[in-house]
């Protein structure tokens, strides 16, 4: 379970990067030398909000999905030693 976490926050993290590295221009459907264009803009502006509160969301899963995993392992930790000292 910890490392299904892992993986899934390592997801994420490649999300970002791809995210964060398009250029600006690319991501709001801008074209250099053209006059704005409102409702492409918005759309584009619409669309990366969504990715970024997608991303945030698969974030706190992943941690969740984690910290769930440490969980199990400390608490099979202390049942293993409850039952050798009995």
């Amino acid at each position: 379970m910890f490392l299904g976490g892992i993986a899934l926050l390592s997801f994420v993290f490649y999300l970002a990067y791809g995210m964060f590295t398009t250029p600006t221009q690319q991501a709001l459907n801008l074209t250099p030398g053209k006059p704005i264009d409102f409702a492409s803009t918005g759309s584009g502006l619409l669309n990366v909000f969504i990715r970024i509160i997608l991303l945030v969301v698969m974030g706190v899963m992943g941690s969740l999905v984690a910290n769930r995993g440490v969980l199990m392992y400390t608490h099979s930790k202390h049942v293993a030693e409850a039952e050798s000292e009995a």
